[in-house]
């Protein structure tokens, strides 16, 4: 069976700009899927034509296989618990997103039964102290 996963954005950053992570771009025993605040950091660290013009081809490429995962209501809410929760914790600054797009990017793979894929897994194991889902840690290669 097909394993579903969801790429943190430094995995496509990998990939990308210094073509790392081959292994995990195969796509035959994977179905990839992309989640909103991943394609807007992927937006955000554009720089220059060329590399928008890439993103509105690789955005498009997933909006039309129905692969691109935007939250329904009740991820929408949990995402919110989980962030007051790490912010209880003093695990999260509001003035500072990459916390909030890190619980956004593990409760839209956990909607969909999908596994992160990530080069940092601290964050993503402070996360799942408060929430269950699946990642990985992927080593740079």
């Amino acid at each position: 069976m097909q394993e579903k996963v969801v790429f943190d954005t430094n995995i496509y950053i990998g990939v990308f700009n210094r073509g790392l992570h081959r292994n995990e771009i195969d796509g035959f025993n994977k179905v990839f899927y992309l989640v909103h605040p991943v394609l807007h950091e992927l937006w955000m660290g554009a720089k220059g034509n060329r590399e928008m013009r890439h993103l509105v081809r690789f955005g498009r490429a997933f909006i039309r296989s129905g692969r691109l995962v935007v939250p329904t209501s009740s991820t929408q809410v949990m995402i919110g618990r989980v962030c007051q929760k790490l912010r209880s914790r003093g695990r999260l600054n509001p003035a500072y997103p990459r916390t909030y797009n890190d619980v956004s990017i593990a409760l839209l793979a956990r909607q969909i039964g999908a596994t992160v894929a990530t080069e940092n897994r601290v964050d993503f194991e402070e996360i799942r102290k408060i929430v269950d889902f699946k990642f990985r840690e992927v080593i740079a290669s």
